[in-house]
């Protein structure tokens, strides 16, 4: 696909991307197999979907109560820009490297961050805030929040 070239996106593409979202296992058979098409058809789909970068890669969800991580959190962060080319994409690098981190956004509002990670209990929580986020250089303050229920 060139550079600045449009990839065209159909009805089946959007079905193939919602039955890959929704369950990423299934095989090719499976889907053509549900949308009554050739198997060929969804293989080619799927193929020019992973060229395009439309579909960035695949991941399972772990359940992470289930291999003892009981306690989920937001955190909201404010970062302190120390020089003037000081960045949030520096501070959320570093944010990504430490254990238990998830994922890290960078948002607008009154925050400048969030993150969600996943600890074995409070005091893995209070642990990781105290003895590793808030050690990162440029964070200002951070807000956590604990989940108390996750859906989807």
């Amino acid at each position: 696909m060139e550079t600045g070239e449009k990839l065209k996106i159909d009805g089946k593409d959007l079905e193939i991307l919602a039955l890959l979202e929704a369950d990423c296992s299934r095989t090719k058979k499976q889907i053509a197999k549900k949308l009554a098409v050739p198997l060929t058809t969804v293989h080619n789909r799927i193929a020019k979907l992973e060229n395009s970068g439309v579909i960035a890669g695949y991941k399972a969800r772990i359940d992470k109560r289930k291999l003892g991580f009981g306690v989920g959190a937001i955190v909201s962060i404010t970062v302190n820009y120390i020089t003037k080319d000081y960045s949030q994409e520096q501070t959320a690098s570093k944010i990504m490297q430490l254990d238990g981190v998830e994922f890290v956004a960078i948002v607008t509002g009154t925050t400048d961050l969030i993150a969600k990670v996943t600890a074995r209990d409070t005091d893995g929580l209070n642990s990781f805030l105290t003895h590793q986020l808030r050690k990162i250089p440029g964070i200002d303050k951070t807000t956590t929040l604990v989940v108390l229920k996750e859906y989807g």
